[in-house]
């Protein structure tokens, strides 16, 4: 499930990045990797009533042995007084919780899907309140013992382009500094298996040196995580 949001109205202002990043992202899937069905929300279709139709409809149809990657690119916030992060959909002209979707909403659906990995990658501001949640590694070896063992254990985890702190929409080539280097990450990968914390460290180091950001990457507390990986 791929999602981004530009055309903001309101009070929240437009985005110039976030629709290239999801397409650019969704195509990355498509071309360079085994993704069956991708659901794209661009824009106008990416209101708050779709984007938790999306949800509940990966609830009724994602199996146990299906893996899961939701990918939003657009505005973010985070309320202090609730200690809340949220995701701002195309429909939000307010400030009101009322029209955005929180993360702990976000967090009851991943909980309630059926897949074997889901990896949420969120490309927007506080996107880093999603995590909460402890991470257990196992040592990482290219061999097919260690991708076997990551692969038997499920995940819920996320990737966000930063904590709980504002984001830069602007960036290098038509992306943000975060989606560059993920698609960067994504493209150049020669490895027959790639997984979710490998393309966290290839990308860290140079979203932090090329912005004032900080990655995280974590499992997604009280959703199913058993400490497994995502594998590309």
């Amino acid at each position: 499930l791929v999602i981004g949001i530009d055309n903001y109205s309101g009070e929240w202002k437009p985005l110039k990045n976030a629709v290239n990043d999801a397409k650019s992202v969704a195509a990355q899937l498509t071309s360079n990797y085994e993704f069956q069905s991708i659901k794209t929300l661009y824009n106008e279709q990416a209101t708050r009533t779709n984007i938790l139709k999306e949800y509940e409809w990966l609830i009724a149809n994602v199996r146990e042995n299906d893996n899961l990657l939701i990918f939003y690119s657009g505005h973010g916030d985070y309320k202090e007084n609730l200690q809340r992060g949220y995701w701002v959909p195309i429909d939000a002209t307010t400030g009101s919780v009322s029209e955005m979707i929180s993360n702990t909403d976000i967090k009851d659906f991943l909980g309630a899907i059926k897949s074997k990995h889901t990896f949420l990658i969120a490309d927007a501001c506080f996107s880093g309140d999603i995590f909460r949640g402890k991470t257990l590694t196992i040592p990482y070896e290219n061999s097919f013992k260690y991708y076997n063992q990551i692969y038997s254990k499920p995940s819920r985890t996320a990737l966000t382009s930063g904590g709980i702190e504002p984001v830069m929409d602007g960036g290098k080539e038509g992306h943000s500094v975060f989606t560059y280097y993920l698609l960067k990450s994504l493209s150049g990968n020669q490895n027959k298996f790639f997984d979710a914390s490998q393309l966290f460290n290839d990308i860290k180091v140079a979203v932090i040196n090329n912005s004032n950001q900080t990655p995280g990457f974590s499992p997604i507390v009280n959703t199913g995580d058993e400490g497994g990986q995502f594998i590309f």
